[in-house]
């Protein structure tokens, strides 16, 4: 009897666990349905000033330090990508012209060309590019440079323990640009967005003269919009409250008990990632103190990592293209009108100009065929005139 009756004690305590588990899963995915997504993240709704601090002073430092550098004209890589963050290269040419004969006058004498430095040339088609009016637009140059390289010097690392800084001194932009080095170098950088951050092309520029020749190239890189996994919570819409219980209900009927079979891992997981997180903090700190080689460059943003392959819109497809093909158009109107202004021989860089305005027909957003160019869904550029598949993983 005695035995029975503890039987059943233990039966009746397991059964009100399992009912308290229930409840409590059941209420946690209430909360997140409708409480936070529904209330706060469906579309029309989702406010980035509501979203909440972090407790932790040192985490609200460092996103104010990311804030800034966002808005600085200093790109510490990390050494494979300079252009980390801005999602994928779709197109990669370059123009190379004799700026050592001039034009010929109208006695078809040949003049002499007016001398410029690459700064010069770098504001021409920073105006340039400006005036072309779209609404989301920001144009400026920046300085890149390898993430090995910025220790040291103090005006790119303040602090060795710290992050880099996030502007640079006009004197260093000015420098990258005229003497370029093999671990920093300054580009004229044209960011354009839509879609209220879904698309966002960069268009990063650069001159370099040496011995009577200029060569200007350029890349277009693109963050498409995000994963469609993320894209879903727009399906989401408010629940009768009966329909909510009856959902809350069944999940914590369904998940309760994995819920309560990895408890264990997640409540280890969660006592692990401080210490774990403090302890490559010591290393790091170690390795910079003692002088071995550290990396600061950037890595992989949140926006790069969540990005999809696809674009479901049409109209977001021909703003891509619509916002590269602008783009390359000014910017090669602007060098020539700057090469004539400086009274240089027009016939190569015509020739060359001819060959990027004839591609322009050859632009397919699912299929481009145009040489070193390769714009939209699973596509990438071959350099054959023919476009090839891409992955997620390329």
């Amino acid at each position: 009897g005695v035995a029975a009756a503890l039987l059943a004690r233990t039966w009746v305590a397991l059964a009100v666990m399992a009912a308290l588990a229930v409840v409590v899963v059941a209420y946690e995915r209430w909360v997140r349905d409708e409480k936070v997504i529904t209330r706060l993240m469906l579309r029309g709704r989702f406010r980035a000033r509501d979203a909440p601090s972090s407790p932790s002073p040192r985490i609200e430092d460092r996103l104010a330090v990311v804030k800034e550098q966002q808005n600085g004209n200093l790109v510490v890589f990390p050494g494979r990508s300079a252009f980390v963050g801005s999602g994928r290269r779709v197109v990669h040419n370059r123009i190379v012209i004799n700026t050592a004969i001039g034009k010929r006058g109208k006695d078809g004498k040949k003049k002499r060309p007016v001398q410029f430095s690459n700064p010069e040339l770098h504001a021409a088609l920073e105006m340039a590019l400006k005036d072309m009016g779209f609404p989301d637009l920001r144009v400026r140059e920046r300085l890149f440079v390898n993430g090995k390289h910025v220790a040291g010097d103090p005006r790119l690392l303040p602090d060795e323990l710290g992050p880099p800084a996030s502007s640079a001194p006009s004197a260093l932009l000015y420098s990258g640009c005229i003497h370029p080095t093999p671990d920093a170098r300054t580009y004229l950088c044209a960011e354009i967005g839509g879609w209220k951050g879904q698309l966002v092309v960069s268009l990063f520029a650069r001159a370099l003269q040496t011995r009577g020749s200029l060569q200007v190239e350029w890349k277009f890189q693109v963050l498409p919009p995000l994963h469609q996994n993320f894209l879903d919570l727009d399906q989401w819409y408010g629940l009768p409250k009966t329909r909510q219980f009856v959902k809350a209900m069944f999940s914590g009927v369904a998940r309760s008990v994995p819920a309560l079979v990895w408890s264990p891992v997640q409540l280890g997981r969660y006592l692990v990632t401080p210490l774990a997180g403090q302890a490559r903090k010591r290393n790091q700190s170690y390795v910079i103190r003692n002088g071995y080689v550290f990396n600061y460059g950037s890595r992989r943003s949140i926006r790069e990592a969540a990005t999809g392959y696809t674009r479901s819109h049409y109209f977001l497809a021909q703003d891509e293209l619509t916002f590269i093909l602008l783009a390359q158009q000014t910017m090669l109107h602007a060098l020539g009108q700057f090469l004539r202004k400086h009274r240089i021989d027009m016939t190569q860089f015509e020739d060359q100009e001819k060959t990027f305005i004839s591609s322009v027909s050859n632009y397919n957003i699912n299929e481009v065929n145009a040489d070193n160019v390769a714009v939209g869904d699973n596509s990438s550029a071959s350099g054959s005139g023919k476009s090839k598949p891409s992955g997620p993983g390329k």
